[in-house]
C-alpha cells in the first residue's frame, strides 16, 4: 500500500509539472502513461536566405548534376582568373580553407534542398568548392564560388525547371515549409481571347486574323485558400503575307500575377523576374513566391507585396543563353 501511496504521488507531481500541452493517459492495468505532444512545425523562416543551383554542365564541368551558389568573388579578390584568363570562361578548384575569405557562407549550416513540388526538403552539405569564371560579355563576365554538394536525398538531373534545385541555409529543418512549383498550365489559340483577369496587364493592341495572330500561355500553382500564382506569356505575330513563322514579326510579353486571399482579380509582381518559379508556404499559407530571369533568382515576401524582392545573382548567361533567353510562344523559335 506504502508503495502504491507513493507512486500516485510520484504521478501527481510530475502532472502539475508537466507543460500544459502533456496528456495523460490510464492503461487498462491502472497505469498511467504521459503522451508527450511531438514538437510543431517550425514552418517558414520570417528572412529566408535562398540559395539556387546551377548544373555543372552551364558551369562548365563534366558529369551530371548540380552546384550551389556561395559567393561572387570581387575581381580585386580573385587569385583564380587574372590577365587574359579574365576574358574567358572556365574553373579551378579551391581549397576549403580559402572559402571564408572569398565570400562563402558557414559551411557548418546546412542547406536544407527542395526538390519536387511539396516535398519535405533534405539537408545538405558543401562538399568541393570551385571557382567558375563565367559570361559572354565584359559586363556579364564574373567569377563565381560554387561548390558541389553531398546531399541525403536524390535530386532530380538538369533540364527541366520544375526540377530545378533550390534551398533554405539555416541550422535547423524548415519543418512544415514546402516549396510548390508551377503546376498548373493553360493555353490560348489564336483566335481565341485572353482571359478576363489579365486584360488590365496586357496592352492593347489591334491583332486581327490572318494577318496578325495571337497566342498565350499561363503557368502556374494554386493554395486550398483561393491563392494562386502565376507567370502569363503573350506573343503577338505580325505575318505581313509570309507563310513562314521565322518571317513574322513577334512581340512577346510576360507578367507574374498573384491573386491573394480573398482578391477577385490578380496583381502584378514587379521588379522581380518574369518567370514563376515556385511558391514557399506553411500552414498558415502562402508566405514567399520565387521568380527568375536569365541567372537571376528574386524573393518577393508576400505579407510585403510593394516591397522590393530580395536578388540572389548566382551564375552569367552564356552566348547561347542570351540567343534563347527571351520567352516565345512563336512557332518558328518554340521549334528551335
Amino acid at each position: 500500500m506504502r508503495l502504491s501511496m507513493r507512486s500516485t504521488a510520484w504521478v501527481l507531481g510530475w502532472a502539475l509539472l508537466a507543460p500544459w500541452s502533456a496528456g495523460a493517459q490510464d492503461d487498462d492495468d491502472g497505469s498511467v502513461k504521459f503522451i508527450i505532444p511531438t514538437e510543431p512545425d517550425r514552418g517558414c523562416p520570417k528572412r529566408p536566405d535562398v540559395v539556387p543551383f546551377t548544373s555543372r554542365m552551364q558551369a562548365g564541368l563534366e558529369g551530371s548534376g548540380w552546384l550551389v551558389h556561395q559567393a561572387i568573388i570581387p575581381e580585386s579578390k580573385d587569385p583564380y582568373f587574372k590577365g587574359l584568363e579574365r576574358d574567358r570562361a572556365g574553373f579551378k578548384r579551391v581549397d576549403e580553407l580559402d572559402i571564408r575569405k572569398l565570400g562563402a557562407p558557414d559551411p557548418t549550416i546546412p542547406l536544407w534542398i527542395y526538390g519536387k513540388t511539396d516535398t519535405v526538403p533534405c539537408r545538405a552539405v558543401p562538399s568541393a568548392w570551385w571557382a567558375v569564371r563565367m559570361g559572354a560579355t565584359d559586363a556579364e563576365r564574373k567569377t563565381f564560388l560554387m561548390a558541389e554538394v553531398q546531399a541525403e536525398c536524390d535530386l532530380l538531373p538538369p533540364g527541366r525547371l520544375s526540377g530545378t534545385p533550390v534551398a533554405l541555409r539555416q541550422k535547423d529543418e524548415p519543418t512544415g515549409c514546402k516549396l510548390r512549383r508551377p503546376t498548373e498550365r493553360e493555353t490560348g489559340k489564336e483566335a481565341e481571347g485572353l482571359p478576363s483577369d489579365v486584360m488590365e496587364y496586357v496592352p492593347a493592341r489591334d491583332c486581327d486574323m490572318p494577318e496578325c495572330g495571337r497566342l498565350w500561355e499561363r503557368i502556374g500553382a494554386s493554395w486550398e485558400d483561393g491563392t494562386t500564382v502565376s507567370d502569363f506569356l503573350v506573343t503577338w505575330m505580325e505575318r505581313a503575307g509570309k507563310k513562314n513563322p521565322c518571317d513574322w514579326a513577334t512581340e512577346d510579353l510576360s507578367v507574374v500575377l498573384h491573386k491573394p486571399i480573398g482578391a477577385l482579380t490578380p496583381l502584378q509582381l514587379r521588379n522581380g523576374g518574369s518567370v514563376f518559379f515556385g511558391g514557399l508556404h506553411d500552414s498558415a499559407g502562402l508566405k514567399f513566391i520565387l521568380t527568375r530571369d536569365l541567372m537571376s533568382l528574386y524573393v518577393h515576401e508576400v505579407a510585403k507585396p510593394k516591397a522590393a524582392p530580395k536578388a540572389v545573382r548566382y551564375s552569367s548567361p552564356s552566348e547561347e543563353d542570351l540567343m534563347v533567353q527571351q520567352r516565345t510562344l512563336s512557332p518558328c523559335k518554340v521549334k528551335r
